[in-house]
C-alpha cells in the first residue's frame, strides 16, 4: 500500500461524507477523530502551517474505519479553499492497517472519486 492519495475536486467536507457514507453503506464503522476546522474555531485568524496564509483556509480531518475485528485504516483528508481535496491511506511501517481493509477503503474512495468523474491522483 502506498501513500499516494485520491484527489477529488471537491472541498474537504464533501469528499469526506462521500467517503464516509459510501463506507458506512458496506457495512464499515467510519469515526471522524479530529477535524481541523472545529479545531482552529476558537483561533479565526491562525496562520496557516502548509500555504502561510492567515486565517487558515485548510481543512484536515482523520477518520478510522472499523471492520467487524481488528485494528483501523486511518485515512486523512486534506483540503484547501482551492476546492480540491487529497484522501489518501496512512501507511505507517509500525503501525501496518489491514491490506484487505485497507484495499477496501482504498476502493472506496477511488469509487467516490470516480463519481465526480475524477481519475485517482489526477487533479
Amino acid at each position: 500500500m502506498s501513500n499516494h492519495g485520491i484527489w477529488f475536486k471537491a472541498d474537504a467536507e464533501t469528499a469526506t461524507q462521500m467517503v464516509t457514507a459510501l463506507l458506512t453503506r458496506q457495512g464499515y464503522r467510519v469515526i471522524r477523530t479530529f477535524d481541523l476546522r472545529s479545531a482552529l474555531g476558537a483561533q479565526p485568524n491562525s496562520v496557516c502551517p502548509c500555504h502561510g496564509t492567515a486565517p487558515c483556509t485548510c481543512q484536515f480531518v482523520v477518520l478510522l474505519v472499523y471492520a467487524n475485528t481488528g485494528e483501523p485504516v486511518v485515512a486523512i483528508a486534506h483540503g484547501h479553499d482551492t476546492g480540491g481535496t487529497s484522501l489518501r491511506i496512512v501507511d505507517d511501517p509500525v503501525t501496518r492497517p489491514n491490506p484487505n481493509l485497507a484495499l477496501q477503503v482504498m476502493a472506496a474512495m477511488i469509487e467516490a472519486a470516480l463519481s465526480q468523474g475524477v481519475t485517482t491522483d489526477g487533479r
